[in-house]
């Protein structure tokens, strides 16, 4: 694996791989307020809701993208921050609701490059529920701090993408980045319409 570098948020999309049909209209403006349920000790929407949105290329890139609400089983010692990529928890294997457990922890993933992805929006508590930008476009028109550069293995080239332990994990890149998929049996959670910066 290359060292870490960056891939800006305008040059890919992601492929939702999270089980069921997103809802066309969102419950709410805000994907990060109190009234959305996001960083909520109880949850407000079923495990698993999907929303999806239409951006009109206002901020950020034209397209549709959909947020999906998840619980924040556990997060590393780099706490979770916009943009972080997370991942099933390893107790996902267990079905029901811990299914839509997710971790930005390279100690608690299910299994590197196994399974679906989520980008987290904001600084979350631990064992809180919340939304999660899953599929598409990304979102800046709905959640500006979603703008700007993802952490990458230096790997990334056009074309599909899947997500590996970052070389160097940060407060502000997390433990996990994206990575070229270039192997049989990697999820593919995304596509990059240009190389990383590396």
């Amino acid at each position: 694996m290359a060292g870490d570098s960056t891939i800006d948020s305008e040059k890919f999309y992601l492929l939702d791989k999270w089980p069921g049909t997103p809802r066309d209209i969102p419950p709410f403006d805000n994907f990060t307020s109190t009234a959305a349920g996001h960083n909520s000790e109880t949850p407000k929407y079923a495990l698993g809701t999907k929303v999806r949105v239409q951006c009109n290329g206002s901020t950020g890139g034209p397209g549709e993208s959909t947020f999906i609400y998840l619980k924040l089983e556990a997060q590393s010692s780099h706490a979770l921050a916009k943009r972080h990529i997370v991942v099933q928890h390893s107790e996902a294997g267990n079905g029901g609701d811990e299914f839509f457990d997710v971790t930005n922890d390279t100690d608690h993933d299910i299994t590197a490059q196994k399974g679906p992805i989520a980008v987290a929006l904001s600084a979350m508590t631990t064992d809180y529920y919340g939304w999660f930008w899953c599929g598409g476009v990304c979102p800046e028109q709905y959640v500006s701090d979603l703008g700007g550069n993802y952490i990458t293995t230096g790997a990334v080239a056009l074309g599909d993408m899947t997500w590996a332990d970052a070389a160097s994990a940060t407060d502000a890149g997390g433990d996990f980045a994206f990575d070229v998929a270039d192997a049989v049996g990697e999820t593919v959670i995304g596509y990059a319409v240009a190389a990383d910066a590396a």
